[in-house]
């Protein structure tokens, strides 16, 4: 194998792949890329068993050929060496070698037979349809944050991506909830997407997503009951779905809270982040009381601190005293598009709707804390 690739297309395809490679993984050739070369073109391609990203560049192929080389060697030694300049690869195979060379600068990287490089590619079955690229986006960031972290629950690691009749209408629909708190972000349904079944994509696979989404226009999806598959300008995604039922999420979204507080994003969020310093550094809890006309803030800790402040807000209702996570409000305050947030009770221990006002289309929920 030998080719000539500019050392910005080179780095361009090799960033996806070092984001998914194994870092530490008693599989050797799962923390390698692999490099095809052949017909004026080098394929990369990088999965962790789990997930597969794939990359066509134009490259100068003087001999066709195929390996791998370990993955985040190979970036960062690209990623040094000067833009604007062309990168010769060269595959020496009697002594497993691949020589990269820039300018003056060499470099000779161990390799191993791209034999035993698993293809998990495609994808059987499934149905495919088109989206725009921030239409994806921005079901993907509306919902990520709110997925859990617990392994034990793999279920809830993920989000999930479901076709959904709303008012009539299908819609495309994401949700990702930890337990605590619940995300939820509808866009009008694709042409061909009514029918695609329910899929967890897990989490690794939601954050390469969102970066494929920056690389093209409009992402071509293909869902499977196993995997799903997305395609951007010359980068392939294929990913494993996570094999579970995900739970009846619907039943938690309260459907009668009457008691409704608007108040402006800004200010809240700057009186939780400040009363929150002196909040109980395990719970960090941040007890709201609505009043007319405002809501009052307040927090203490076991040194007998506390903290306390009160903003402007639109309420009528009666005095209703509820304990946050302050966290889990400045995750849901940060995909709020608006200048206000509206937030539905129904009593101090019933879980609580956040609405953004500019935006229907998204819905947030959070469990209440005793405080």
């Amino acid at each position: 194998m030998k080719l000539s690739i500019s050392r910005e297309t080179l780095y361009r395809a090799l960033r996806h792949m070092s984001n998914v490679v194994e870092k530490r993984s008693s599989i050797a050739i799962l923390g390698n890329v692999r490099l095809k070369a052949e017909n004026n073109r080098l394929q990369t391609t990088a999965t962790d068993n789990d997930l597969c990203v794939q990359g066509s560049a134009e490259a100068f192929v003087d001999t066709p050929g195929v390996t791998t080389v370990q993955a985040l060697k190979l970036f960062e030694i690209i990623s040094k060496i000067p833009e604007g300049v062309m990168v010769s690869i060269e595959l020496e195979s009697a002594a497993n070698r691949l020589v990269i060379q820039s300018g003056k600068a060499k470099f000779s990287l161990a390799t191993l037979g791209a034999e035993a490089f698993p293809d998990m590619s495609k994808v059987e079955g499934g149905i495919t349809f088109t989206i725009p690229s921030p239409v994806l986006k921005k079901l993907l960031e509306k919902t990520s944050f709110a997925a859990s972290t617990d392994e034990t629950r793999a279920y809830l690691t993920g989000v999930y991506l479901h076709s959904i009749m709303v008012n009539d209408q299908q819609t495309l629909r994401c949700v990702a909830t930890d337990g605590h708190r619940l995300a939820q972000a509808d866009v009008a349904c694709p042409a061909g997407a009514e029918d695609i079944p329910g899929v967890i994509l897990p989490r690794k696979c939601v954050t390469e997503l969102r970066r494929l989404c920056d690389e093209a226009a409009e992402i071509k999806l293909t869902v499977g009951e196993k995997k799903v598959q997305a395609e951007a300008a010359d980068l392939t995604l294929t990913s494993k779905v996570i094999d579970a039922t995900y739970p009846d999420y619907d039943r938690v979204i309260p459907k009668n809270n009457p008691c409704h507080l608007t108040v402006a994003r800004k200010s809240l969020i700057q009186a939780v982040e400040r009363v929150s310093i002196l909040s109980h550094e395990k719970t960090r809890s941040v007890r709201f009381n609505a009043i007319e006309n405002a809501l009052a803030l307040s927090a203490n800790n076991p040194d007998q601190e506390n903290a306390s402040e009160e903003v402007k807000a639109d309420y009528a209702g009666d005095n209703i005293e509820v304990g946050f996570n302050a966290k889990y409000l400045a995750d849901i305050g940060s995909q709020i598009a608006g200048d206000d947030v509206q937030f539905s009770f129904k009593d101090n221990a019933a879980p609580v709707l956040v609405k953004d006002p500019s935006d229907p289309t998204t819905t947030f929920v959070v469990m209440p804390m005793r405080v």
